[in-house]
């Protein structure tokens, strides 16, 4: 008994490694690319929402796609969604457990700027306006609400990021359910113990994951908070060559070369160590690298 007890521990230990450096995104599991998720609750979509990346549930009707787009999988009572909901409860108690650094009260938002930190609310809360979450200059900025209580944004509202702030870095752990208000734009991933409601034509950037309730999307925009995928980059023939010769590189899918380019192709003349950086909300990612040599001519002789 006591060897069964050892080994759930370390079983237990091991899936929260991930979580111990708190400037990096939590490890959700089998439930990352999932834009909205719950694990028991009904899924019902009304009107023309858009969500960028997988959605579903374990437990629960679902409906309303179409007429709503996804751009990612279904998944519905399936190995995925049974995974998936294991580790968004796993995922909440460990961010329940974290202790918090700082007492704020439940009315955010009107104009309000926050640095990094853990914060605690010990009410139901509600967002305002605008809340400015600033990074401070560092992309690893982590940003952690425990709630105890719903969450609810007004409409119209805004979480903004500021300062390098990156979107897979903000968490909002709720102790209830999640309202969205109408037109409302809101940043980073929800884990919720209770119902999420996105009202008329709010957005989310980012997440809505729920241990236990209902799902409901009314004309949305929701895109999951991902890395951004980084851009495979080729020559068309020698990267070592003369003076005055040339090489192509190509592969640039909606990034940045280290000369600063942005088409899909360049004609390289000078040596150097060219990549291509791809950037979104919630970091940058470098593709392979390509080390381009040039060869000076050879000087005439007397």
């Amino acid at each position: 008994m006591r060897i069964k007890l050892l080994t759930a521990l370390v079983i237990f230990i091991l899936f929260l490694m991930p979580f111990l450096n708190f400037g990096q995104a939590t490890n959700l599991g089998a439930a990352t690319p999932f834009a909205l998720f719950t694990a028991a609750g009904a899924f019902n979509n009304l009107g023309a929402s858009v969500i960028i990346g997988d959605i579903g549930t374990d437990v629960g009707a679902f409906s309303g796609f179409p007429p709503g787009i996804v751009v990612g999988q279904i998944h519905v009572a399936d190995p995925v969604s049974a995974q998936a909901a294991i580790d968004v409860d796993m995922a909440y108690s460990f961010l329940a457990g974290i202790t918090y650094d700082s007492v704020i009260g439940a009315t955010l938002g009107n104009g309000q700027v926050l640095p990094p930190n853990v914060y605690c609310l010990g009410a139901a809360s509600t967002v305002n306006g605008q809340l400015i979450l600033d990074g401070l200059g560092d992309p690893n900025a982590y940003f952690l609400f425990k709630i105890d209580g719903a969450l609810s944004t007004s409409v119209l509202s805004s979480v903004t990021l500021i300062n390098s702030a990156s979107l897979c870095n903000v968490y909002w752990q709720v102790n209830g359910a999640v309202a969205l208000g109408d037109g409302s734009v809101f940043r980073g991933t929800i884990i919720a113990n209770g119902a999420l409601s996105l009202l008329e034509a709010s957005t989310l950037q980012g997440r809505g994951l729920s241990r236990a309730g209902a799902i409901s999307t009314h004309n949305n925009a929701v895109n999951v908070a991902l890395e951004p995928t980084p851009s495979v980059i080729t020559a068309n023939g020698a990267t070592t060559f003369c003076e005055g010769d040339s090489v192509t590189l190509s592969g640039n899918t909606e990034g940045v070369w280290s000369n600063g380019a942005t088409t899909e192709s360049i004609t390289v003349y000078t040596a150097g160590d060219y990549f291509v950086t791809n950037t979104n909300g919630c970091g940058s990612v470098n593709s392979n690298h390509i080390i381009v040599t040039v060869n000076p001519l050879p000087s005439a002789e007397a």
